[in-house]
């Protein structure tokens, strides 16, 4: 059976098709690179405006232990993005040669197994891919996953802190026309960036009104695109098996996912806590350590058992 993506793949190996594909791509492997500043770019924004404009001037609002507490978490959380955000752009993708029997890549020219798919953008095949991600400029695959999703979640809770830390710099900001408070017109105890801020004019409100903006823009989707991933993983699914699930669904109403373990066992493997590793020093701390792959031949051998 021919699956969706295959059928995808296929036409956009087309004789006719592939040579626009082709430039494309290259686009967008160029575009990748910009993104990549960008994030940094938005990252350091971001982390100014929090810890230089919105925690100081929530002096006047909330109490000093609660803003300590804020304080602490964005620090953590800033760490665990940024680590995880340079893991998931710069481990090179995983390829497990495929046997005699299984597909043949073209481009590649060797075998791949069920779960290997081939990346037009990086030119090369990929384990457990899940989709390509412009803004890491590289493919989320076995070899990233996991650094990607703690990336997205770490992103997802640190917006979040932002939006209801900051809910009164904002309101302040967004009306400082007409109530006259602001950042610059404050007294303040602790905010020592406040004379360097307050001295490029007009920066301070603008900062405090597209930051806040931009986190409760990337709260949304950033948090939809982590629960999306969060649904996959419970599953034991990629999104590119999440579309071959579907069409092996629709054929034959009794098709089990062979690589669902259980929704334990699946983020166990897929968080690789194994080997008596702990939540708390490779999950919530950062941590290098490598995601548990399922053995291919294993999983190969029950989906191919299933779908005859």
């Amino acid at each position: 059976m021919t699956s969706t993506c295959d059928k995808i793949e296929n036409f956009l190996d087309g004789p006719f098709i592939s040579q626009y594909v082709n430039v494309i791509n290259k686009y967008i492997r160029g575009l990748g690179n910009i993104l990549i500043v960008v994030v940094y770019c938005i990252t350091l924004l971001l982390v100014i405006t929090s810890f230089g404009i919105i925690l100081p001037y929530e002096q006047w609002y909330q109490p000093p232990l609660l803003l300590l507490l804020y304080s602490i978490i964005g620090f953590f959380l800033f760490v665990n993005i940024m680590y995880h955000y340079y893991k998931a752009r710069t481990i090179a993708p995983i390829h497990v040669p495929g046997k005699d029997h299984e597909r043949w890549c073209f481009k590649c020219e060797h075998r791949k197994t069920i779960r290997t798919h081939h990346c037009g953008i990086c030119q090369r095949c990929v384990l457990g891919m899940d989709h390509h991600c412009i803004w890491i400029n590289q493919c989320v695959g076995s070899h990233n996953h996991r650094h990607f999703f703690l990336f997205i979640a770490n992103l997802t809770v640190a917006t979040f802190i932002i939006v209801i830390a900051g809910y009164h710099t904002a309101y302040d900001h967004f009306f400082e026309y007409s109530n006259g408070k602001s950042f610059c017109s404050a007294f303040l105890d602790y905010a020592p960036l406040q004379a360097w801020i307050c001295s490029i004019d007009g920066f301070s409100r603008n900062a405090v009104i597209f930051s806040y903006l931009l986190a409760a823009l990337l709260m949304c989707l950033v948090g939809f695109l982590t629960g999306w991933n969060m649904f996959l993983i419970s599953k034991g699914f990629t999104y590119i098996d999440y579309l071959q699930h579907s069409d092996h669904v629709a054929l034959n109403a009794t098709y089990r996912n062979p690589l669902d373990q259980g929704f334990r066992r699946n983020w166990k493997n897929f968080l690789g806590l194994r080997r008596n590793r702990s939540f708390f020093k490779h999950v919530i701390l950062p941590s290098s350590h490598p995601a548990f792959l399922l053995e291919e031949e294993e999983a190969t051998t029950l989906m191919m058992d299933d779908i005859v």
